[in-house]
């Protein structure tokens, strides 16, 4: 008999949420895999990790320390 397989495509790239840029060191997986998956893979270790890029995470500390004093 002909069977048709049919394979999910993994989601987009993770983008930085203050310039749109493709983001480093997260994955591409679908919801089933990552929730396997343990949490330092997910994400990089490290402030801002898997939301803003490093340049903006950069500035954004930056900022932050400048505010503060």
């Amino acid at each position: 008999r002909t069977v048709t397989h049919y394979t999910k495509k993994n989601p987009a790239k993770a983008k930085c949420s203050g310039c749109g840029k493709a983001l480093a060191a997260v994955p591409r997986a679908r919801a089933t895999k990552l929730k396997t998956m343990a949490k330092t893979k997910k994400r990089p270790q490290r402030p801002f990790g898997g939301v803003l890029c490093s340049s903006c995470a950069r500035a954004r500390i930056k900022e932050n320390t400048r505010k503060s004093l």
